[in-house]
């Protein structure tokens, strides 16, 4: 008697050679998804064997983690001027990334606002007293079905000519 088959794709396993070649592209900053094209699975296969393998998920990690390392030593490198005149630029450069909790040296500036919606919407109604009434006997017309119509002045004309409001005509009665 055969055995059964299970249903579905063969699992796709990777040999050495190809994990060291997705550790390879990782470092090179190459996003998840190139990878998953260029060894010709998709997506959710990386992510699925980045949840199942720890080997596969750390060729990932060590890949990205080695490019951040070699970078980082060519900037400090080039900062103390290691291979000839230091950079001026690489020492602000590193100063600045550094982290706040290891050197204090950063042009970003953190700007903290605290104030109450309501305070500043009260302090404009006191400021425009008379727009406010008008608003109100505005929005009361069209609740009642009468129309209002304001020239550009902000008075009333009822004639239509410059209306600000919907256009409904005002009814004769």
């Amino acid at each position: 008697m055969e055995a059964k088959k299970k249903p579905g794709r063969k699992r796709i396993t990777f040999t050495e050679e190809q994990l060291e070649e997705i550790k390879h592209l990782a470092g090179l900053g190459v996003s998840e998804s190139a990878i998953a094209d260029k060894m010709g699975v998709s997506l959710s296969t990386i992510a699925r064997r980045k949840r199942e393998s720890d080997k596969f998920d750390t060729m990932l990690r060590l890949g990205k983690i080695d490019a951040v390392k070699s970078v980082s030593n060519a900037l400090f490198d080039s900062a103390i001027g290691k291979n000839g005149t230091p950079n001026v630029n690489a020492q602000i450069f590193f100063l600045k990334n550094r982290g706040e909790k290891v050197a204090d040296w950063s042009d970003v500036q953190k700007i903290e606002n605290t104030f109450s919606l309501g305070e500043v919407i009260d302090s404009a109604r006191q400021r425009i007293p008379d727009a406010t009434q008008t608003i109100k006997r505005l929005d009361e017309s069209i609740d009642k079905g009468k129309g209002i119509f304001l020239d550009n002045k902000g008075a009333d004309d009822n004639n239509g000519s410059g209306s600000l409001s919907p256009s409904k005509t005002k009814t004769e009665s």
